[in-house]
């Protein structure tokens, strides 16, 4: 299977690739700049490119069977998801790609439940949590198969194939988490699981 993963060069985006390449997937990563994509990284094409930009997205995905984006927003306002999520969308349909799935964050799934502490960093938090539900809303109304993974609190802890999913009707906060590593695992697999397509998961370590 040919792989595009959008946010390549990014923490989460690194060992997304390394998982892909050793379970055999041919890869494609698209980064922002060249100082920032995986060049060095045996096996894998890199495109740099903006990842609102409709003509770069096209581009990448020629010749794709799937996408994975692991793609953040990091600056209030700049409406990077939702503007991305848009292209992709179009892209993706002149390419015939139908499989995409994406990385987003617990802050913007139902049952997250904040702390007073995180209440207040909402308030300054408000825009990036906007910009991807807007993203997200455009992907669920599109025809495309996507699958949106919430992963909480991310850190750096090595791969252990140790998380959980959460149900609808139970709930994280700000002192659940997962590895990177484990999240890039949980991700690749939804290249072949069928059950989550065209729905939202949650998941968080163990």
């Amino acid at each position: 299977m040919r792989l595009l993963i959008l946010g390549a060069a990014g923490r989460t985006g690194r060992l997304l690739v390394d998982q892909a390449l050793a379970a055999g997937y041919t890869v494609t990563g698209f980064a922002r700049s060249k100082d920032e994509t995986g060049v060095e990284i045996p096996g894998i094409a890199t495109i740099v490119g903006d990842a609102r930009n409709l003509d770069d997205l096209t581009n990448a995905l020629k010749g794709q069977d799937a996408v994975i984006s692991t793609l953040g927003s990091s600056r209030p306002g700049d409406r990077v998801i939702a503007a991305s999520i848009s292209s992709l969308i179009a892209a993706a349909r002149a390419q015939g790609v139908k499989r995409v799935i994406i990385m987003s964050s617990f802050l913007v799934a139902d049952n997250f439940q904040p702390n007073p502490i995180i209440k207040l960093a909402l308030k300054v938090m408000g825009s990036i949590v906007a910009d991807f539900k807007s993203g997200e809303q455009l992907l669920m109304q599109s025809d495309l198969d996507y699958t949106i993974v919430y992963a909480t609190r991310l850190t750096n802890d090595p791969l252990n194939s140790q998380y959980r999913i959460i149900n609808p009707d139970d709930s994280v906060g700000a002192g659940d988490s997962i590895s990177r590593a484990n999240v890039a695992e949980f991700l690749l697999k939804q290249l072949s699981d069928k059950t989550y397509i065209r729905k939202t998961v949650l998941i968080t370590g163990k």
